[in-house]
């Protein structure tokens, strides 16, 4: 089984990529946020650990992550966040291999996985193939502007906060080009598929 780890940096594209592979192919597509998110519902393990290292504060009336006090708490503080991120990523990995396991035991050939942060995070070993999405920076700009209703300056520096393309295209397999229409996307993906993946290029209609 094969696996493709999917990602891009802001207003890249990456979603849409992500919308365009599930509505052509049949292969899952594993999103790592809702990963995060499981590994810290109520009553799971993760919450767990959060509300004895953190303290029960960190827990609303109804049971679950208070979000917003336990990211004051980790913007404020390095070594929390390091804590935070220690009891988290464990819990991602072991819900992401279970659901390899399962994919791959169900005889599925190929898997994506939708990782905002694949690369930043370093988790380049959980994949067989790393598929980036790029978009010039002032596309990625007026994107921004347009999507959250924010200045231009606001808008760049978002991008700024993040790891650069340039980085990640030295640690990329696969390139995917998103300035275009989404026909134009549709595309992009379709030529990979055509040229590095042959028996697969009938799933992009």
């Amino acid at each position: 089984m094969k696996i493709i780890g999917v990602t891009g940096g802001i207003a890249s594209g990456k979603s849409t990529v992500i919308r365009v592979l599930k509505e052509c192919c049949s292969y899952p597509v594993i999103d790592a946020d809702q990963l995060a998110r499981q590994a810290v519902e109520p009553r799971s393990q993760g919450l767990q650990k959060i509300a004895d290292v953190f303290g029960e504060n960190c827990l609303n009336e109804k049971g679950e992550l208070n979000r917003s006090l336990l990211g004051e708490i980790i913007a404020e503080d390095e070594e929390s966040r390091k804590k935070l991120n220690a009891i988290v990523h464990p819990e991602v990995k072991r819900l992401y291999d279970e659901l390899i396991n399962f994919y791959e035991n169900n005889g599925v050939s190929l898997v994506f996985y939708d990782c905002p942060l694949l690369f930043e995070a370093n988790l380049e070993s959980d994949v067989d193939e790393t598929m980036l999405v790029v978009a010039d920076e002032e596309i990625r700009i007026n994107r921004i502007m347009e999507r959250d209703g924010v200045s231009r300056e606001l808008a760049i520096k978002k991008i700024a906060m993040q790891m650069t393309d340039d980085e990640k295209i030295k640690r990329a397999d696969i390139i995917i080009e998103n300035n275009g229409s989404r026909d134009d996307l549709r595309m992009a993906i379709r030529v990979y598929f055509n040229r590095c993946k042959p028996g697969m290029a009938h799933m992009i209609d």
